[in-house]
């Protein structure tokens, strides 16, 4: 029996007249978020929080809300919506509305013990017009880019910042007070650097894990007496959702995984980052905010070094962030400085690639794309799969979800690190799936969820 995840991420593939209309979602009968919050108390963002410094991929698209819990910092407690036009904090909820918050997570004491928590949420009332079904999986690789941002700045300040997936999704979207096209995906809770709570964190449960909802009754079921309730989601990206949803934490599985085994095929260990790590966190505030826009690139060799430390760079910050183990990160070398052309599987505790085929068609691999002009002269490529029936059967249907995010949070770091050795990535978001596993000789049971090219633009 698939998982309903299966169903939906190959529904989702591109095919310009498969994959879902908006129009008989009727979506136009949604209203747009109102995020003005006219009368609200405002505060200036401080250097303390530092959410989103660049924008994310869905091409300028607002697909991400951050709501912020304070409870003890420099602006009373309660909670928060940020305002990333007028970089402040509107105040939209008292002490109570921050407590009944945090009574959605289960580690809800110790969150009361932090500098501040941060909740993403999808926004999907724009993006399901240029993505169609497939803009909620959009979405969450965004809210996973999002929660890069955060937690890298985090780190460079000192801090500890924590990312947590398990929440009783309804109860957070019934204390925002949020709209049905808003979605709460994910969290981070912030301590500062001198809390003991973040020193014993392994022992007070937080860390690299998630939370499994396989053990609570299914929303997706062929009993006619679940079809009624079934019929209720007009599409399948809100039916996904509730397939998502964790309703009692009590029948959930806290699960840790984290694969840093050896792979089959040649070893080729990557040479030293190229800057420290201190270059990295320091560097980091300088950078200036850039869409994330296609453009066509230049033929140009990536120097080994730079090659090397884009990708150790992404270890800079939690690459199992959201429940570790079960990503899969390709390599596709076109032109890279004494690395030969082929495809590669990278895993980064190893600091090591693994050859997986020893040549790659670089015709074929543009006709991958559906504008190929845009894959063209591409330094390298890097693309995540994943088994979903195996993540399914670790995690529940929420697997989904947290292997979005996680891919979303590797592509933000690998953006991020391009333009620190001046290169540029892009993330293309439709890709023949198909085709492109057949090309890279990807097993035919792993799902393609999202790739980035990288290389030199004009």
């Amino acid at each position: 029996m698939n998982y309903y995840s299966e169903t939906y991420h190959e529904s989702t593939q591109y095919e310009p007249h498969g994959s879902g209309d908006p129009i008989v979602l009727h979506w136009e009968n949604q209203l747009l978020p109102d995020f003005r919050f006219e009368g609200c108390q405002r505060f200036p963002l401080t250097a303390s929080k530092c959410i989103l410094h660049s924008p994310v991929f869905a091409d300028g698209l607002p697909s991400v809300a951050v709501f912020a819990v304070v409870f003890d910092d420099d602006v009373p407690a309660g909670v928060y919506y940020f305002d990333v036009r007028s970089q402040e904090l509107v105040r939209v909820g008292d002490k109570n509305a921050a407590l009944s918050v945090c009574s959605a997570f289960p580690e809800s004491d110790l969150l009361k013990q932090s500098q501040a928590m941060f909740v993403y949420c999808g926004v999907m009332a724009q993006n399901v017009w240029r993505f169609k079904e497939a803009a909620y999986r959009r979405v969450q690789i965004d809210v996973g880019a999002a929660c890069a941002n955060t937690m890298l700045f985090a780190k460079s300040q000192g801090k500890k910042v924590f990312p947590l997936g398990g929440f009783v999704d309804d109860s957070v979207a019934v204390a925002l007070k949020l709209p049905s096209a808003v979605i709460p995906l994910a969290a981070l809770v912030q301590f500062p650097e001198n809390s003991m709570v973040a020193f014993n964190s392994e022992d007070d449960g937080f860390g690299e894990f998630a939370y499994s909802n396989r053990n609570e009754e299914p929303v997706v079921s062929a009993d006619p007496l679940m079809a009624e309730s079934n019929a209720r989601y007009p599409s399948r990206f809100m039916l996904q959702n509730r397939c998502e949803c964790i309703n009692d934490l009590s029948k959930c599985v806290k699960v840790r995984r984290v694969s840093s085994s050896a792979l089959p095929g040649d070893e080729f260990p990557l040479t030293p980052a190229k800057f420290s790590n201190e270059y990295y966190m320091r560097e980091m505030w300088y950078l200036s905010s850039q869409e994330n826009l296609a453009r066509p690139f230049v033929r140009r060799t990536v120097d080994l070094d730079d090659f090397s430390t884009m990708l150790r760079w992404l270890e800079m910050g939690p690459v199992t962030a959201f429940g570790g183990g079960l990503l899969k990160i390709w390599v596709v070398v076109f032109d890279v400085m004494f690395v030969y052309s082929g495809v590669y599987r990278y895993v980064p505790f190893r600091k090591s690639i693994y050859m997986q085929a020893s040549e790659v068609n670089a015709k074929k691999f543009t006709k991958c794309f559906a504008v190929p002009e845009q894959a063209a002269n591409a330094s390298f490529a890097l693309f995540v799969t994943a088994d979903l029936k195996e993540a399914c059967g670790v995690l529940g249907e929420r697997a989904y979800r947290y292997l979005n995010l996680n891919a979303g949070f590797l592509l933000e770091s690998l953006n991020m690190a391009c333009r620190f050795l001046n290169k540029d990535s892009f993330v293309d978001h439709y890709v023949y799936q198909d085709e492109l596993k057949k090309l890279c000789f990807v097993p035919e049971g792993e799902s393609l969820l999202a790739c980035a090219l990288v290389g030199k633009c004009k």
